[in-house]
């Protein structure tokens, strides 16, 4: 994994596709990531509602300049063409750079959701993280009871791996976590 090229390539990362541009999250994304903390109908699977300094300082940290730390999370606006307006977010992270591993997740606001732009955001991330990154395995999580984000993983091809028993605390009750994985060599891109 060529994690210094990716420290490199951050500030300025773009990614493209028919029907969406994946840029570099920034100050000016800090509003619509704050909205979307806010909704509890996209937050329910995510985490429960938070203070509203703790959004307001998680919003503003993704905007923050990216060291490519372990942990760290890497994050991207996806902007469809035809609004031109931010969407939601891809996020990325190295787990463990010594195994040449990461994670990544999404979240799109509700009025662009069965429109296929989670599964052509992620798509283009994948392609990118194996192809120009050299990622040899990405990772990705969702409550068990998620079923249109785990058939999304399944979608691009990943393998659940794990089921994480009560795992997650959500809505007062510990929820099932499922844990996805996808190798280098296994990749197909999707039609």
């Amino acid at each position: 994994m060529d994690l210094l090229r990716l420290i490199d390539l951050a500030p300025s990362l773009s990614l493209r596709t028919a029907r969406l541009h994946l840029r570099r999250f920034t100050a000016d994304d800090v509003p619509m990531a704050i909205a979307q903390e806010n909704d509890r109908r996209i937050m329910r699977w995510i985490r429960d509602a938070q203070e509203p300094a703790a959004v307001q300082a998680r919003a503003e940290g993704l905007a923050a300049p990216w060291r490519g730390l372990d942990g760290e999370w890497l994050t991207l606006t996806v902007v469809p063409h035809d609004t031109g307006m931010a969407a939601g977010i891809v996020v990325m992270r190295v787990t463990t750079a010594a195994s040449a591993t990461m994670e990544f997740g999404y979240r799109l606001s509700l009025d662009v959701h069965r429109r296929g732009y989670g599964f052509e955001a992620c798509v283009a991330t994948c392609a990118f993280l194996f192809a120009t990154i050299g990622v040899r395995k990405l990772v990705a999580y969702c409550a068990a009871d998620n079923v249109a984000s785990w058939r999304l993983m399944e979608k691009l091809g990943m393998q659940r791996e794990a089921q994480l028993r009560e795992y997650t605390l959500l809505d007062g009750g510990w929820r099932d976590e499922f844990v996805y994985g996808l190798l280098a060599r296994e990749w197909q891109e999707p039609l």
